[in-house]
């Protein structure tokens, strides 16, 4: 039986992929605490990507690095731009998205005639938090938005698409290699003196510099994503919400799945098998696509989405102080 994209995800679904890494791999470093290393059924295994980091390269599937606007036609969004009307960013890459401190705190920020910070507030009293913000910016509700610098509410969402890659079966391997320069090949010989302020070659980027590093290998990179269909589901916002939510995060996830073998310097990927707990229409990223583009133009017929607006912000340097004369 051919399901639809309602019907597909209604149920939370779990999407598990199984990877391997060809040589050796550089994996996340985490702040304080370096990589993340534990024991799993007597491996030892090693966080690849955390829950936040593959959210957000799930998140980055829709809106680019470098580009202004979601490579789906109509999907709304805020731009922002600088009181010289140069382009910043979007809700969609702006650290808490539509709950960004640039929207909220800076007086500055104005949708249409009022404050962005009071136009959002009054919007979430009259029509609720969950229908807000699919109007102004779906992703946001998609990806978690919490208003916690909105005046009279905290206001927070979950989000409803996440993953993890694990590494399982984790060695060290040390690598090296010497930085090349066909111009002075003996970096102890150079003299510096013509260099400003260089005490080492170095420094400077000249001669056969040798360097060493830690990286790793592993048997296989287990990766799991899940989409919440029953928390969308929960939210208080029109069918065809709901639809357009679950086919952006099975978008998400297909085209992750389908790139992943360029995941990141010193870190290819290769998929070597995916299990889904069950049918779904969209086989590919592309059918994903072509849901996503159908349930925009639903959910504009519903009334529900509202257009990308454009918001100027004041940003600028502080000014030096002046010190005090003695």
């Amino acid at each position: 039986m051919k399901l639809d994209i309602a019907q597909s995800v209604v149920a939370n679904t779990v999407i598990t992929a199984e990877f391997s890494i060809p040589g050796m791999f550089n994996p996340s470093t985490f702040p304080n605490v370096g990589r993340l290393m534990f024991q799993r059924e007597g491996q030892p295994c090693l966080v690849l990507d955390s829950f936040a980091s593959v959210t957000n390269m799930l998140e980055g599937t829709v809106q680019l690095p470098g580009t202004e606007a979601p490579i789906f036609a109509d999907l709304p969004h805020i731009r922002m731009v600088d009181q010289h009307g140069v382009y910043q960013a979007t809700s969609i890459t702006l650290p808490h998205r539509l709950a960004s401190g640039y929207l909220l705190k800076n007086s500055s920020a104005m949708l249409g005639t009022e404050r962005f910070d009071k136009t959002i507030k009054t919007e979430i009293e009259k029509n609720g938090l969950h229908a807000t913000v699919l109007k102004y910016c779906p992703m946001s509700l998609l990806h978690g938005v919490w208003f916690s610098q909105l005046e009279g509410g905290n206001h927070k969402i979950a989000k409803a698409v996440s993953g993890s890659l694990i590494a399982i079966n984790v060695q060290t391997a040390m690598a090296g290699g010497v930085s090349m320069d066909t111009v002075w090949k003996s970096a102890e010989s150079l003299d510096l003196s013509a260099f400003e302020g260089a005490k080492k070659a170095s420094e400077v980027g000249v001669g056969m510099i040798p360097h060493s590093t830690m990286r790793y290998v592993c048997d296989r990179v287990m990766g799991d994503f899940q989409i919440g269909g029953q928390q969308i589901d929960s939210y208080k916002i029109h069918e065809s919400g709901k639809v357009l939510l679950k086919a952006l995060a099975l978008y998400e996830v297909l085209t992750f799945l389908e790139t992943v073998p360029m995941h990141r310097s010193d870190c290819n990927m290769v998929v070597k098998s995916v299990d889904v707990n069950q049918d779904l229409v969209a086989k590919t990223a592309k059918d994903a696509a072509e849901q996503v583009q159908s349930a925009i133009v639903e959910a504009v017929k519903a009334g529900v989405l509202g257009t990308t607006q454009t918001v100027t912000v004041k940003l600028q340097e502080k000014k030096p102080e002046k010190k005090a004369k003695s």
